[in-house]
Protein backbone atom coordinates (compact mmCIF):
# COMPACT_ATOMS: atom_id res chain seq x y z
CA UNK A 1 0.00 0.00 0.00
CA UNK A 2 0.51 3.45 -0.16
CA UNK A 3 0.96 6.19 1.77
CA UNK A 4 1.16 10.19 1.33
CA UNK A 5 4.50 11.36 3.33
CA UNK A 6 6.25 15.02 3.64
CA UNK A 7 9.63 15.28 1.48
CA UNK A 8 11.99 18.31 1.73
CA UNK A 9 12.32 20.06 -1.23
CA UNK A 10 16.40 19.66 -0.85
CA UNK A 11 18.02 16.88 0.61
CA UNK A 12 21.82 16.65 1.26
CA UNK A 13 24.26 14.20 -0.51
CA UNK A 14 24.25 12.17 2.90
CA UNK A 15 20.21 12.32 3.09
CA UNK A 16 19.44 10.37 0.31
CA UNK A 17 20.44 7.57 -2.15
CA UNK A 18 20.12 7.09 -5.90
CA UNK A 19 19.62 3.24 -7.09
CA UNK A 20 18.06 1.54 -10.08
CA UNK A 21 16.90 -2.08 -11.03
CA UNK A 22 14.86 -3.57 -14.04
CA UNK A 23 12.24 -5.35 -15.43
CA UNK A 24 14.29 -8.55 -17.00
CA UNK A 25 11.86 -10.31 -19.68
CA UNK A 26 12.24 -13.07 -22.04
CA UNK A 27 10.33 -12.08 -25.14
CA UNK A 28 10.38 -15.28 -26.62
CA UNK A 29 9.19 -17.36 -24.02
CA UNK A 30 7.49 -14.65 -22.01
CA UNK A 31 9.31 -15.25 -18.89
CA UNK A 32 9.81 -12.32 -15.99
CA UNK A 33 13.05 -12.39 -14.28
CA UNK A 34 12.06 -12.05 -10.36
CA UNK A 35 13.91 -12.66 -7.20
CA UNK A 36 12.90 -14.26 -3.71
CA UNK A 37 14.50 -13.08 -0.11
CA UNK A 38 15.25 -16.36 1.38
CA UNK A 39 14.59 -15.08 4.95
CA UNK A 40 11.49 -13.48 4.15
CA UNK A 41 10.12 -15.30 1.34
CA UNK A 42 9.00 -12.40 -0.72
CA UNK A 43 9.14 -11.54 -4.01
CA UNK A 44 10.41 -8.59 -5.40
CA UNK A 45 12.67 -7.56 -8.59
CA UNK A 46 17.00 -6.87 -9.19
CA UNK A 47 17.63 -3.34 -8.04
CA UNK A 48 20.52 -1.68 -6.09
CA UNK A 49 22.35 1.60 -5.16
CA UNK A 50 24.60 3.47 -7.68
CA UNK A 51 28.42 2.93 -7.21
CA UNK A 52 30.44 6.31 -7.85
CA UNK A 53 30.94 7.25 -11.36
CA UNK A 54 28.99 4.63 -12.27
CA UNK A 55 25.63 5.41 -14.39
CA UNK A 56 22.32 4.57 -13.36
CA UNK A 57 21.67 2.28 -16.79
CA UNK A 58 25.04 0.54 -15.92
CA UNK A 59 23.44 0.34 -12.15
CA UNK A 60 20.60 -1.67 -13.33
CA UNK A 61 22.70 -4.02 -15.33
CA UNK A 62 25.36 -4.95 -12.85
CA UNK A 63 22.69 -4.88 -9.82
CA UNK A 64 20.69 -7.51 -11.83
CA UNK A 65 23.66 -9.69 -12.79
CA UNK A 66 24.63 -9.79 -9.22
CA UNK A 67 21.54 -10.33 -7.46
CA UNK A 68 20.17 -12.74 -10.40
CA UNK A 69 22.80 -14.00 -12.15
CA UNK A 70 21.87 -13.10 -15.44
CA UNK A 71 23.38 -10.82 -18.12
CA UNK A 72 20.17 -8.31 -19.01
CA UNK A 73 20.71 -5.72 -21.68
CA UNK A 74 18.61 -2.88 -21.08
CA UNK A 75 15.55 -3.42 -23.99
CA UNK A 76 14.10 -0.30 -26.04
CA UNK A 77 9.98 0.38 -25.67
CA UNK A 78 7.90 2.87 -26.90
CA UNK A 79 7.43 4.75 -24.03
CA UNK A 80 6.55 8.73 -23.16
CA UNK A 81 8.75 10.21 -21.97
CA UNK A 82 9.68 14.08 -19.75
CA UNK A 83 13.75 13.25 -21.22
CA UNK A 84 14.09 15.46 -24.08
CA UNK A 85 16.06 14.47 -27.50
CA UNK A 86 19.68 15.04 -28.21
CA UNK A 87 20.51 18.88 -28.91
CA UNK A 88 21.74 17.80 -32.12
CA UNK A 89 19.22 15.92 -33.09
CA UNK A 90 16.48 18.44 -31.65
CA UNK A 91 17.51 21.99 -30.75
CA UNK A 92 14.61 23.06 -29.53
CA UNK A 93 15.64 22.64 -25.86
CA UNK A 94 13.75 24.45 -23.30
CA UNK A 95 9.99 24.60 -20.71
CA UNK A 96 7.29 23.92 -23.54
CA UNK A 97 9.44 20.57 -24.46
CA UNK A 98 6.24 18.24 -24.44
CA UNK A 99 6.63 14.39 -23.28
CA UNK A 100 7.30 12.27 -26.30
CA UNK A 101 4.83 9.97 -27.62
CA UNK A 102 6.04 6.26 -29.85
CA UNK A 103 8.59 7.05 -31.49
CA UNK A 104 9.59 5.41 -34.93
CA UNK A 105 11.22 2.49 -32.85
CA UNK A 106 13.01 0.83 -36.29
CA UNK A 107 15.38 3.94 -36.05
CA UNK A 108 18.96 3.99 -34.31
CA UNK A 109 18.14 7.17 -32.54
CA UNK A 110 15.03 6.18 -30.94
CA UNK A 111 16.39 2.39 -30.29
CA UNK A 112 18.85 4.45 -28.28
CA UNK A 113 16.25 7.07 -26.76
CA UNK A 114 14.16 4.75 -25.60
CA UNK A 115 16.12 2.66 -23.02
CA UNK A 116 14.78 5.97 -20.52
CA UNK A 117 13.29 4.69 -17.17
CA UNK A 118 10.10 3.37 -17.49
CA UNK A 119 9.32 4.48 -14.15
CA UNK A 120 10.26 5.86 -10.77
CA UNK A 121 10.25 4.67 -7.06
CA UNK A 122 10.73 6.23 -3.83
CA UNK A 123 10.80 5.86 -0.65
CA UNK A 124 12.55 6.19 2.95
CA UNK A 125 14.94 3.54 4.86
CA UNK A 126 14.82 3.03 8.33
CA UNK A 127 17.64 5.25 8.87
CA UNK A 128 16.29 8.13 7.11
CA UNK A 129 17.68 8.47 3.80
CA UNK A 130 15.51 8.43 0.78
CA UNK A 131 15.98 5.71 -2.12
CA UNK A 132 15.23 7.29 -5.57
CA UNK A 133 14.88 4.19 -7.70
CA UNK A 134 14.88 4.00 -11.27
CA UNK A 135 13.09 0.95 -12.88
CA UNK A 136 14.62 0.17 -16.73
CA UNK A 137 13.06 -2.54 -19.13
CA UNK A 138 15.68 -5.28 -19.93
CA UNK A 139 15.98 -8.56 -21.90
CA UNK A 140 17.38 -11.64 -21.24
CA UNK A 141 17.16 -15.67 -22.13
CA UNK A 142 15.80 -17.58 -19.73
CA UNK A 143 17.06 -20.88 -20.98
CA UNK A 144 21.18 -19.64 -20.28
CA UNK A 145 22.25 -20.39 -16.43
CA UNK A 146 22.11 -18.20 -13.77
CA UNK A 147 26.04 -17.34 -12.57
CA UNK A 148 26.32 -18.26 -9.01
CA UNK A 149 28.66 -16.52 -6.52
CA UNK A 150 27.69 -13.18 -7.90
CA UNK A 151 25.60 -11.92 -4.78
CA UNK A 152 27.66 -9.49 -2.29
CA UNK A 153 27.67 -10.73 1.12
CA UNK A 154 24.71 -9.79 2.96
CA UNK A 155 22.35 -10.92 0.19
CA UNK A 156 20.31 -13.92 -0.09
CA UNK A 157 17.89 -14.28 -3.15
CA UNK A 158 17.24 -16.86 -4.84
CA UNK A 159 16.22 -15.87 -9.00
CA UNK A 160 14.11 -17.47 -11.05
CA UNK A 161 11.84 -16.94 -14.16
CA UNK A 162 7.99 -17.14 -13.89
CA UNK A 163 5.36 -16.19 -16.30
CA UNK A 164 4.12 -12.83 -17.79
CA UNK A 165 0.44 -14.06 -16.13
CA UNK A 166 1.95 -14.57 -12.88
CA UNK A 167 4.27 -11.90 -12.16
CA UNK A 168 3.11 -9.16 -10.78
CA UNK A 169 0.70 -11.37 -8.29
CA UNK A 170 3.89 -12.43 -6.39
CA UNK A 171 5.31 -8.90 -5.53
CA UNK A 172 5.95 -8.19 -2.59
CA UNK A 173 3.80 -5.13 -2.72
CA UNK A 174 1.60 -3.14 -5.21
CA UNK A 175 4.32 -0.43 -6.32
CA UNK A 176 6.72 -3.33 -7.56
CA UNK A 177 3.45 -5.18 -9.09
CA UNK A 178 2.96 -1.96 -10.75
CA UNK A 179 6.27 -1.49 -12.02
CA UNK A 180 5.94 -5.40 -13.15
CA UNK A 181 2.75 -3.99 -15.09
CA UNK A 182 4.10 -0.88 -16.45
CA UNK A 183 7.09 -2.96 -18.48
CA UNK A 184 4.67 -5.65 -19.78
CA UNK A 185 2.05 -3.04 -21.08
CA UNK A 186 5.28 -1.52 -22.58
CA UNK A 187 6.47 -4.66 -24.32
CA UNK A 188 3.02 -5.49 -25.52
CA UNK A 189 2.84 -1.96 -27.29
CA UNK A 190 5.95 -2.93 -29.00
CA UNK A 191 5.17 -5.99 -30.42
CA UNK A 192 1.96 -4.82 -31.78
CA UNK A 193 3.47 -1.97 -33.08
CA UNK A 194 7.03 -2.79 -34.36
CA UNK A 195 7.00 -6.47 -35.20
CA UNK A 196 9.99 -5.50 -37.14
CA UNK A 197 12.11 -4.18 -34.19
CA UNK A 198 10.39 -6.83 -31.68
CA UNK A 199 11.85 -9.79 -34.35
CA UNK A 200 15.60 -8.02 -33.92
CA UNK A 201 15.43 -7.43 -30.43
CA UNK A 202 14.62 -11.31 -29.69
CA UNK A 203 17.18 -12.87 -32.27
CA UNK A 204 19.43 -9.86 -30.53
CA UNK A 205 18.80 -11.42 -27.30
CA UNK A 206 18.95 -15.22 -28.54
CA UNK A 207 22.86 -14.42 -29.49
CA UNK A 208 23.58 -12.67 -26.35
CA UNK A 209 23.76 -9.16 -27.40
CA UNK A 210 21.47 -8.34 -26.42
CA UNK A 211 3.23 6.21 -13.44
CA UNK A 212 2.09 7.34 -10.48
CA UNK A 213 4.72 9.17 -9.46
CA UNK A 214 5.69 12.21 -7.39
CA UNK A 215 6.56 15.83 -9.53
CA UNK A 216 7.86 18.71 -7.51
CA UNK A 217 8.20 21.86 -6.92
CA UNK A 218 7.80 24.67 -4.51
CA UNK A 219 9.62 25.73 -1.43
CA UNK A 220 9.38 24.29 2.16
CA UNK A 221 8.32 20.20 1.84
CA UNK A 222 6.30 18.67 -1.18
CA UNK A 223 3.74 15.99 -0.52
CA UNK A 224 4.81 12.77 -2.33
CA UNK A 225 3.30 9.45 -2.58
CA UNK A 226 5.76 6.72 -1.41
CA UNK A 227 5.70 2.94 -0.46
CA UNK A 228 6.10 2.16 2.85
CA UNK A 229 8.63 -0.35 2.50
CA UNK A 230 12.46 -0.43 3.20
CA UNK A 231 14.17 -2.29 0.24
Amino acid sequence: MTRAIEVPSLLSSSEFYLASGTVTLDLVRHKVLVIRDRISGTYSLPRGRKDWGETLEGTAERETYEETGARAKLLPVPLATRSTPPQSRDPTHGPDQQALETAQIDTDVWRALLTEPAALMQHFQPNGALAVVLWYVAAADSTLALACGTQMADENFESSWVDYDDAAGMMVNPEYAQVVRRALELVDTLERTGPVSIDKLKAATMNGNGSNGTHFVGGGVQTSVLPAFSR
